[in-house]
């Protein structure tokens, strides 16, 4: 084959065409900082910006957690050094000294078939972590977890001792059992804070069954008075920053895990429960399909009732005694992993009262405030990011890490990234958004 020549007009053609392919009709994207200033970000509130994951806190966990995110989200906008209290690689620390949780897949005690359980990983949790990390660093993520309103002024707090004060401050507080969360923060000379504290103040109450539980909720007004002088001391250095509510308990897993009527029963299962509370309580009887299952009730005659709608069981009521023993028919739930109207009323009128005290804060100091409450509802229809659908749904929704109640690595990212879009549009600012699905979800056996 015979080849020819290159004409000079083809010559040129292509070297147009070559010069216009680099060529772009979009400027590079510009990010900016807008009216705020991220070069020292400081972080104060309990488990869920510690990067408490699946019961625990470990490293995977914490590198990725809000704060953390949040960061690296800033560094595109001139951000500063962001530290925080790493703990050691391995299995992590929870508050009840265990390890991290992790799903395995296990025969069901009825012997029915195999079924997913978050399981510890290990006998116990790495109390190594428990050791002081010293005072050359200063941390800029304060958030610890089992944090109430109160504990960030309280100097025992620090105490490396569990019955004086939390042990997982105490391995980075600058000076344990002296230091306060508070003095730790302005320590730093705060640009920028975010703050999401008041969670341990209701949720404790409420994830330890109520009125059983070892806590009691944060009355309104001590925690309206703690949280306007908190907010008035971390912005008394003209710091911006946002503020993060209290989301309802009806968009989090743990309580929503066992719908009050999951209860389903074939016909015959009804009639032989019917003929049985014939004789013991003839106020509760049963129909095929879903019913409410029997909880304890002091106050009722037997002693036990069936659970009305809008109230909660808790995820942590043991499946095997729903499954097998008989737990929410022949014998009544426990009133520990029950949440009774009165109770449900209670958390509701306070997270309602906490969440007017952090907009009114956030208003009066010129601060943006993340509606977080909101943004749990949309979970309950699910969030689409990129293609993949994240929702409430306990382990198969991603957002909810193992326990059900704080996030997992993704559901972090998506609750940065509602933080950013907060502080975007408050600001005048353009950061961008993390990649949800470039974290880490829910690892299945």
């Amino acid at each position: 084959m015979l080849f020819q020549k290159p004409s000079l007009l083809l010559l040129t053609a292509l070297s147009m065409l070559t010069f216009s392919s680099c060529q772009t009709d979009f400027e590079d994207i510009k990010y900016y900082d807008g009216n705020a200033d991220f070069s020292r970000v400081v972080v104060v509130g309990g488990s869920h910006l510690a990067g408490y994951s699946d019961r625990a806190l470990y490293l995977e966990a914490q590198s990725n957690s809000i704060p953390a995110i949040l960061a690296s989200r800033f560094s595109f906008v001139g951000g500063g050094v962001f530290n925080q209290p790493l703990v050691y690689p391995g299995v992590g620390i929870g508050i009840a000294g265990n390890a991290r949780y992790e799903l395995h897949q296990i025969m069901d005690p009825c012997q029915t078939g195999t079924i997913l359980l978050a399981e510890p990983s290990a006998i116990t949790g790495d109390n190594t972590n428990y050791n002081w990390l010293g005072d050359l660093i200063k941390y800029n993520n304060l958030a610890v977890p089992n944090t109430h309103i109160s504990d960030l002024t309280r100097q025992s707090f620090g105490d490396p001792s569990p019955f004086l004060g939390n042990p997982l401050y105490a391995r980075f507080a600058s000076q344990p059992g002296t230091s306060t969360i508070s003095g730790d923060a302005l320590m730093l000379n705060p640009t920028f804070v975010t703050v999401w504290i008041g969670m341990e103040d209701v949720y404790n109450y409420a994830r330890g069954g109520g009125e059983e539980a070892n806590d009691s909720i944060t009355p309104p007004s001590i925690f309206s008075t703690l949280y306007t002088n908190l907010i008035n001391e971390l912005t008394s250095l003209n710091a911006n920053g946002v503020l993060m509510n209290i989301p309802s308990l009806s968009n989090i897993p743990v309580f929503t895990e066992f719908p009050y009527n999951g209860l389903v029963l074939t016909p015959a299962e009804a009639a032989n429960l019917n003929a049985l509370y014939a004789i013991v309580d003839p106020t509760i009887s049963f129909t095929a399909g879903a019913n409410p299952y029997v909880i304890a009730d002091a106050d009722s005659p037997s002693g036990r009732r069936l659970i009305h709608a809008g109230e909660y069981i808790l995820n942590t009521v043991s499946r095997d005694s729903i499954n097998c023993q008989g737990w929410g028919t022949t014998v009544p739930i426990d009133g520990k992993y029950v949440l009774v109207e009165n109770e449900v009323t209670a958390i509701v009128d306070a997270i309602t009262a906490y969440n007017l005290t952090i907009a009114s804060c956030a208003t009066n100091k010129g601060l943006a405030f993340c509606n977080m409450n909101a943004f749990y509802k949309t979970l309950g229809n699910g969030v689409l990011f990129n293609g993949v659908n994240y929702s409430s749904e306990y382990l198969y929704g991603g957002v909810f890490s193992t326990d059900g109640y704080h996030p997992s690595q993704r559901g972090n990212a998506l609750m940065a990234n509602e933080i950013v879009t907060t502080i975007n549009r408050y600001y005048s600012a353009k950061i961008p958004m993390a990649d949800v699905n470039a974290y880490s979800g829910i690892v299945f056996p």
